[in-house]
């Protein structure tokens, strides 16, 4: 892979002043556009309704509508900022950028892979502690030889608070790709043969990030379809995959306030 890194400490293209180019193009500059801390971050209006809808039976929960001319989906709990984020590391990446660039100091994610490994099966989570770089955005923000880790003690912190709630917990490294569509054969096999448990899109570049802005970055990965050799099983609509969404998000709301 070339060595895309650069290591100036500044930029010509900056989040803050992107934000601020989509927000006040009709309003006042001190718009304040502040955020929590900790955001919680989906890839599909589902999961985050749901998210909310829990959320609201425990504390007051509002759209920020500072927001809402560069991010409609963006909502505010007692310490928290809830986010739908677009699918695929560039997109993802510029979306925790900018929640950065505004307070936010841990991000954590509710993803969805295919599984490579026969044991793990629709409706199984993932906790990730590695992802294989294998897309481009994680290259601007590591060296080319570095490995990407997610914050190893957000991690390990989900990884028991799934493992006690019941639904099957793998934990190890997943495949990070830029093209879904070029999952070959060879490649799920050797990956599968190296144990890589799953494959998505976003991991590496957002765990990249995070090591890169020196904050905590963790996922929770819903297995969705399972990529075999010679098979792609689909399970993106199953009744398991329905109800793993379900307890997942209710243990995160139950752990909310340790996060």
């Amino acid at each position: 892979m070339p060595d895309f890194l650069c290591r100036d400490s500044c930029t010509i293209v900056q989040p803050e002043k992107m934000v601020r180019a989509f927000v006040c193009r009709k309003g006042p500059s001190d718009i304040d556009l502040s955020l929590e801390p900790l955001a919680l971050v989906t890839f599909n209006p589902w999961d985050l309704r749901e998210f909310l809808q829990g959320a609201r039976r425990k504390e007051r929960v509002g759209r920020i509508h500072a927001w809402t001319a560069r991010n409609n989906r963006m909502f505010r709990g007692n310490r928290w900022v809830a986010v739908q984020s677009p699918y695929g590391a560039p997109n993802a990446v510029m979306v925790l950028e900018e929640l950065v660039a505004f307070g936010v100091r841990k991000a954590l994610y509710l993803g969805y892979c295919g599984s490579l490994q026969d044991e793990i099966k629709v409706g199984d989570v993932i906790i990730p502690d590695e992802a294989l770089r294998e897309e481009g955005t994680s290259y601007h923000y590591l060296e080319g030889s570095e490995r990407s880790f997610p914050d190893p003690g957000l991690q390990s912190q989900l990884f028991r608070w799934l493992e006690e709630a019941g639904p099957s917990v793998h934990r190890g490294r997943v495949w990070s790709t830029d093209a879904p569509y070029r999952e070959t054969p060879r490649k799920a096999r050797m990956y599968k043969d190296q144990g890589i448990l799953g494959v998505e899109m976003e991991m590496s570049a957002l765990f990249a990030l995070g090591r890169a802005r020196g904050i905590a970055v963790g996922s929770i990965l819903l297995v969705s379809d399972e990529v075999r050799e010679t098979e792609w099983r689909i399970g993106f609509f199953s009744p398991s995959l329905k109800g793993v969404r379900k307890r997942v998000i209710r243990e995160l709301l139950i752990h909310l306030d340790q996060l």
